[in-house]
């Protein structure tokens, strides 16, 4: 076990030396997850995540969010799968049009997804795509405003709420490394707005690790580039780290 934990640690300092290097001239932030799946039999299975997620490295939060999910393996190379999600984001602070100082803010949203997710292997390689369509709601809110000029307050800026809905296509290989602990993965994943004409809206692209310690506990690191902000999450660099019980 010791030379597992070994080889563990070193995957680790590697991707933070890759998340170091970048980190000189982009933001980057932590993704941290906690998640608990739970076997219901006849192809069901439920699981519950928590989630923390910073950004300009680890001194501002992003966000929190807490997700339930079901999902069925209707075939042993097709999986479906439902959830929900919410989601409170810090929205950093803006200057109007006007010139005006809008403080930042939290903005609670509520998420549901639907998704298949088809599975190919080629030998010790496993090649699957998923596609999943995903509905967000923002709730309006409001926000301190002051005078860009002379700082005295203003009426707070009004928040509207928002629907947006996206499908998100996502392609991976994972590597089965004959007796070792480790599952390689690299992923690539389209997000295209339904509301905006089915325009691609954002790329993410992912490199990282699963280490399983047995049949329950399981860990993971990853690096992931995503190369457009938007209403939901900011761009930039990103180190992953989850911890998934499986019972």
């Amino acid at each position: 076990m010791t030379h597992k934990i070994h080889l563990l640690l070193i995957v680790a300092a590697c991707l933070m030396h890759t998340l170091y290097g970048h980190a000189q001239s982009d933001d980057f932030g932590l993704q941290t997850t906690a998640e608990v799946q739970k076997r219901l039999g006849h192809g069901f299975s439920a699981n519950a995540e928590l989630e923390l997620r910073t950004q300009d490295g680890l001194s501002d939060v992003e966000r929190w969010a807490g997700s339930i999910g079901l999902s069925y393996k209707i075939a042993s190379f097709l999986k479906a799968d439902a959830a929900y999600t919410y989601i409170y984001r810090h929205v950093p602070g803006r200057t109007t049009a006007k010139g005006n100082l809008v403080a930042a803010y939290w903005s609670p949203r509520h998420r549901a997804s639907l998704g298949l997710t088809g599975s190919l292997r080629l030998g010790r390689i496993e090649l699957s795509l998923r596609e999943r369509y995903q509905i967000t709601h923002r709730q309006s809110t409001t926000a301190a405003k002051r005078d860009g000029d002379d700082g005295s307050a203003k009426a707070d800026e009004e928040i509207a709420g928002k629907t947006r809905s996206v499908l998100r296509s996502r392609l991976q290989a994972e590597w089965d490394i004959k007796k070792s602990p480790l599952t390689p993965y690299i992923s690539a994943e389209l997000f295209h707005g339904i509301n905006d004409g089915w325009a691609l809206d954002k790329t993410r692209l992912t490199a990282g690790v699963n280490y399983k310690f047995n049949k329950q506990h399981s860990v993971e690191l990853y690096y992931r580039y995503q190369d457009q902000s938007d209403d939901d999450e900011a761009n930039g660099h990103l180190i992953g780290i989850g911890y998934k019980f499986k019972f």
